[in-house]
């Protein structure tokens, strides 16, 4: 029986019996050293995939700025140009004549 015993030790120290020792009693701690590692390889992942989300909202927040300026200025033309049509229709209104084949009608265009 003691030889039994002793060839069952001697062979599971020929295979590694100090890591199975050490896998007994520092499973636990193992476990939480491998959910830490997992953890922190997470959070670097979303901290990661969030700077790069919002380094593309920036880059959208100035494009739709820049855009909304040439908006802007173009309304503001449109307006402008509006106004100066406006002030020449109300010039064309007072120097037309209003008498068709007029000889002094102004301005000629055949009427």
């Amino acid at each position: 029986m003691n030889q039994t015993i002793q060839l069952v030790i001697s062979a599971i120290t020929a295979m590694g019996g100090a890591e199975i020792l050490r896998y007994f009693l520092f499973r636990r701690s193992d476990k939480r050293k491998a959910s830490a590692e997992a953890a922190t390889a997470e959070f670097r992942i979303l901290q990661e995939t969030n700077q790069f989300l919002q380094q593309q909202l920036k880059e959208k927040e100035e494009r739709f700025a820049e855009q909304t300026s040439i908006v802007r200025q173009l309304n503001s033309d449109i307006i402008d140009l509006l106004k100066l049509k406006g002030k020449l229709e109300c010039e064309l209104a007072t120097t037309r004549c209003q008498v068709r084949h007029c000889q002094n009608r102004q301005p000629q265009n055949g009427y």
